[in-house]
């Protein structure tokens, strides 16, 4: 197979796995792997600058020994390297008496070395780094090639970053429909400042599936998760649209009810228990029941962390008690001494 016929293979090859994954070390693997093929490299390495420290650290490598790359810690040199960096100006080294093969060079000495940078939206991340023992191996003909894969590798690592970024952002547990707890946290948070500031009602509800494990056990892990999301959709249809709800546990649902009080909350608690216990969930037509235990401001509490301590032992007291049930306490006093009003 002829060079430009074979490169167009591999490059065709990386691409693939470009378009199929939003993790770049797989991407960088087989970049290095098959520069090494086309060139038959002593060396090729993808080097990246650390966006926390800004030194240079070896990311993908072949021909490089484990403690070199564990080892490798360069600053942003100012010299051809720097240059390389800066500008983008590819370096191009031919013969075993270059003045600049130290500066540049990784591990072993080479005949030939050719070295891109790897940049996205114009902003450089590092360089990709390739040398032979042979003198010649590398040529100005090949720097758009080495280009083109350089440019793979910082659209691999580009793309990882945005995945990354998506799933920070991405502030919905998707198994059951409702927000992830932090942030859920985050909008109760403000609720309860609000409560606080104009001494209005608040509460929480901690509520846990009676029967999950049983449920998992016997119906399998597919069908678990789909009635976690008809449980989620359910309590989602009987809030307003200032209160919220999120997942606590793999089986626990924590509600914050916004302006409410301690009856409106238990009332609340009530009605969900009933909603629940009548549903046939998912096309089985699962029965279930859960225990909740409902806490209020500034009955139980003055502070999220209070309520959410609160709401916790009720819970346990519901589950104490048989199942199936709410509860909650009259005052901070009774939670704290455990004394329960069984209303």
């Amino acid at each position: 197979m002829q060079k430009t016929e074979k490169t167009l293979t591999h490059l065709s090859e990386v691409l693939d796995v470009l378009r199929s994954t939003n993790q770049h070390e797989q991407v960088l693997h087989l970049l290095v792997d098959r520069l090494v093929r086309i060139y038959g490299c002593q060396v090729c390495a993808v080097v990246l600058i650390d966006k926390d420290t800004e030194y240079l650290s070896i990311e993908n490598s072949s021909g490089l020994s484990w403690t070199f790359c564990k080892e490798f810690r360069r600053k942003l040199a100012t010299g051809l390297i720097g240059e390389l960096l800066w500008t983008g100006k590819p370096i191009l080294l031919n013969g075993t008496a270059s003045p600049y093969g130290e500066d540049v060079r990784l591990e072993h000495p080479f005949g030939s070395c050719l070295i891109v940078q790897i940049a996205v939206d114009q902003r450089t991340l590092g360089y990709l780094y390739a040398d032979a023992k042979t003198e010649g191996t590398f040529h100005e003909e090949d720097i758009p090639i080495l280009q083109g894969f350089a440019n793979i590798a910082g659209i691999a690592l580009h793309k990882t970053g945005l995945h990354e970024e998506i799933l920070r952002l991405d502030t919905i547990d998707h198994e059951t429909g409702l927000e992830k707890y932090e942030a859920f946290l985050e909008k109760v948070r403000a609720h309860m400042d609000r409560a606080e500031k104009f001494q209005e009602g608040f509460a929480l509800i901690l509520l846990d599936v009676d029967n999950f494990k049983s449920l998992t056990k016997t119906y399998g892990y597919h069908t678990s998760r789909a009635f976690l999301k008809e449980l989620g959709d359910l309590t989602k249809r009987r809030l307003r649209s200032i209160d919220a709800a999120g997942r606590y546990g793999p089986d626990e649902i924590i509600v914050a009810l916004a302006r409410a009080s301690l009856r409106d909350a238990t009332t609340f608690a009530h009605g969900l228990s009933r909603a629940v216990e009548v549903c046939a969930f998912t096309l089985r037509e699962i029965s279930s029941t859960v225990s909740m235990g409902v806490a209020a401001f500034p009955d139980n509490g003055m502070s999220f962390e209070t309520l959410l301590t609160t709401a916790k032992k009720a819970l346990f007291e519901a589950q104490r008690s048989g199942r199936n049930k709410v509860f909650h306490f009259v005052s901070a006093w009774d939670a704290e001494n455990s004394v329960l009003d069984h209303s």
